[in-house]
């Protein structure tokens, strides 16, 4: 039996997208020190981003998050820590405030949206070209 069209089913409270954002990180590692860390991320979405980092931080720690380009800064909150096989320490962060929302100034699909597909060759309503 094959399966042809199947879709999970999307947990996640928006899409991720792969984009790198140059950023600036404020907060304090395990030992107490303050660091100020320029990186950027990996993946964001409409509640927060992943970013690698080398400081050690324990989940439910808050960060600030400063987007280089925009200047806008964010408090995030650690929700997860992951160690990759290259020594890298991915962190997930999540913003701790709603006002945030427009911090990538892009729109997120809904989740389990479908993507927007054309197909080639059958003229868009409308607009009689192809």
């Amino acid at each position: 039996m094959t399966v042809t069209n199947y879709r999970r089913i999307e947990r996640r409270r928006s899409t991720r997208v792969t984009l790198a954002v140059p950023l600036r990180v404020d907060g304090q590692d395990l030992s107490g020190e303050s660091f100020i860390r320029r990186t950027q991320s990996h993946t964001v979405s409409q509640f927060g981003c992943m970013i690698p980092l080398e400081e050690e931080v324990i989940p439910g720690e808050v960060l600030v998050l400063m987007n280089e380009y925009t200047r806008q800064s964010a408090q995030v909150r650690v929700v997860t820590t992951r160690k990759h096989r290259a020594g890298k320490r991915y962190l997930g962060l999540e913003f701790t405030s709603t006002n945030s929302a427009n911090f990538w100034k892009m729109a997120f699909c809904k989740p389990g949206a479908r993507s927007l597909k054309r197909q080639y060759g059958i003229p868009q309503e409308g607009t009689g070209s192809y």
